[in-house]
């Protein structure tokens, strides 16, 4: 069966003047093969490495996310979920706030998912890593019974990759053989496992946003936030100017908003988890996680609500950050 693979291995590597990039169409054969175990180890990090090279196109991307919903679809459960939330970069440099963010609209009545991948020695905390230290709902199977209890419960849920499909979970870790990310890392933010009425993407890279806006149009998808966040994560810096992609009913926006906090209070030597937690119990504030927090909502409730107005937007996140249950989070939940 591999040898029907090597067909795309020669359109994207025949050189200068003979390789190409796939087609729709060719992408979504390609992943599905893949996803059916139809490719050897060697053809996909050699596929995947062709196309890292140049970087993958919005065709291409729409290819292989068609691909990969069409899989999940046969095995995921059915849920009904409001916000879809890729986490699947790692922080540097601060803690994840987004993760404060997302428990938030979750305490407001929003049924959330959060999903990522972390590598280990990368010098990254990875939010999955903050979520089991907090004792939120973590589910390692699918597990359809499970899955519809957390969301029940605590409107919140984390999925780790492996346990949505241990066949992207292992196209994922080609990042520790190979040493570079592959356009899997796309793919993983773009499929929206459980079919979420909203997405939201956070990229790193320069185009990434507009790759990931014109794929969801391609695709259409009935509601996607884009944008450059904290170090990849759908975190929105609230020291810098951020440039929102807003896709829904089949219409691309972009809109500005201005920098939130204009003093440099990142605290990128201390990246205690207890400042997650002092934080949403009130026992003190976090000048840059204040802002992080706020903003990263913000640019969500925009999303619901089709507001583009970063003020109006900030003043609803304000009065759903103030009527948090702050017993949520306890200092007992560490472990």
């Amino acid at each position: 069966m591999s040898a029907d693979f090597t067909q795309f291995i020669k359109i994207l590597g025949k050189g200068k003047k003979g390789a190409r990039t796939l087609t729709m169409d060719e992408a979504e054969l390609a992943m599905s093969m893949m996803l059916a175990g139809q490719a050897l180890p060697e053809q996909e990090g050699a596929f995947w490495m062709l196309i890292r090279i140049r970087e993958e196109t919005v065709e291409e991307t729409v290819g292989f996310t068609k691909a990969v919903r069409a899989h999940l679809a046969k095995q995921m459960p059915n849920a009904k979920v409001d916000i879809d939330w890729p986490a699947y970069a790692g922080k540097r440099n601060e803690l994840p706030w987004f993760l404060l963010s997302a428990l938030a609209l979750a305490d407001a009545g929003y049924q959330i998912v959060m999903h990522g991948h972390s590598f280990k020695g990368e010098g990254r905390l990875y939010v999955d890593e903050v979520i089991q230290s907090l004792g939120l709902p973590f589910l390692t199977e699918q597990n359809a019974h499970l899955l519809e209890d957390h969301l029940a419960q605590h409107r919140f849920l984390y999925l780790p990759l492996a346990s949505i499909d241990k066949r992207l979970s292992k196209m994922m870790d080609l990042k520790l053989s190979l040493g570079l990310r592959s356009p899997v890392n796309t793919v993983v933010r773009m499929m929206n496992p459980l079919q979420a009425k909203h997405s939201v993407h956070g990229v790193f890279h320069k185009g990434y946003d507009d790759l990931h806006a014109q794929a969801c149009l391609q695709l259409e998808d009935p509601s996607v936030l884009i944008f450059r966040g904290g170090n990849g994560e759908a975190e929105i810096n609230p020291e810098r100017e951020v440039t929102l992609a807003t896709v829904q009913d089949g219409q691309l926006k972009w809109d500005k908003w201005a920098r939130y906090e204009h003093e440099h209070t990142r605290n990128k030597d201390n990246l205690s988890i207890e400042r997650l937690i002092d934080h949403w119990t009130g026992v003190s504030v976090d000048p840059f996680g204040e802002k992080a927090v706020l903003q990263t909502m913000a640019g969500v409730l925009g999303l619901i609500h089709n507001e583009p107005d970063q003020a109006h937007c900030l003043e609803l996140a304000a009065l759903l950050w103030q009527s948090r249950h702050r017993e949520y989070l306890q200092y007992n939940q560490v472990v």
